[in-house]
């Protein structure tokens, strides 16, 4: 149900209202330094497809208050996080926005996942954090492939996946972040929907030779379930849509070697059973 947005005393600060991926969304806080810091986030979080609106009621309500101590988050009336540098803080509500969007989106299923485009093709790579998905992303587009998303599958009913190219975000080897563009990697990225070819359940493991394992399509839908963002609030439709890639699409898993070494190796298995 909608959130409505109760009445506040910060009479001077103006919240932020939008839209985003057919989400209604206001940002507020007690002061208005933190609802313009969080605005300019959160465009850069959502590729700027914000749209401004001016509504009564929400589907989700993010309040920002800063004290002489600290940084606090509240999300629909409830508090979820506090404290933490100013970067750390406004980092974490940039993954807060993100995955609240991607549960809430009317018509839309987002996966967590890598995703690439290969000869008018989807690869869908549904991952956790630090499993490499954003390495092998970008060693697929420097073999060529399209850049769609190292974050989101944003796949519709019609079972075609959306691009969502943020900058692809890398780690070094102890763990701190970076950002790279694709043009860095010298590739480009899909601008329009297309549909799975692909999904790949994979991670890296020092040895591991290629063999992958096709699955059947009810195995495959279960697979995604876990990286799925809205099942929780939109179970039917989350599981139709699943079900119709899994139909539609070669579902396998296997472990691989290093990014660099693997991307060239699955280009050429999915040229061989696709294209």
């Amino acid at each position: 149900m909608p959130e409505t947005q109760p009445p506040t005393n910060e009479t001077s600060v103006i919240p932020f209202d939008f839209e985003s991926y057919g989400v209604f969304v206001r940002i507020d806080g007690n002061l208005q330094e933190m609802v313009d810091d969080a605005e300019k986030v959160l465009r850069v979080s959502l590729l700027n497809k914000v749209r401004p609106v001016r509504r009564k009621t929400f589907d989700l309500i993010i309040k920002l208050d800063r004290t002489t101590r600290t940084r606090i988050l509240y999300q629909n009336g409830k508090e979820i996080a506090r404290g933490g540098t100013r970067r750390k803080f406004f980092k974490f509500f940039d993954s807060v926005i993100r995955i609240a969007v991607g549960e809430l989106a009317p018509g839309l299923v987002f996966l967590h996942a890598g995703v690439v485009g290969w000869k008018g093709k989807a690869v869908i790579m549904p991952a956790d954090s630090f499993k490499g998905k954003s390495t092998l992303v970008s060693e697929l587009v420097r073999n060529g492939a399209e850049y769609y998303s190292d974050d989101f599958a944003i796949i519709d009913s019609a079972g075609l996946v959306h691009p969502f190219a943020r900058r692809i975000n890398r780690r070094t080897e102890d763990f701190k972040t970076y950002d790279i563009s694709v043009e860095d990697l010298g590739g480009t990225s899909g601008t329009k929907p297309i549909p799975v070819g692909l999904v790949l359940f994979t991670e890296y493991k020092a040895g591991a030779r290629w063999s992958p394992k096709l699955l059947k399509p009810g195995q495959g839908a279960l697979e995604m379930i876990p990286f799925t963002l809205c099942l929780h609030d939109r179970p039917d439709f989350s599981l139709e849509v699943l079900n119709n890639i899994a139909s539609n699409a070669i579902i396998i898993s296997s472990l691989r070697s290093t990014a660099e070494k693997f991307a060239k190796t699955l280009l050429n298995y999915i040229d061989k059973r696709i294209n």
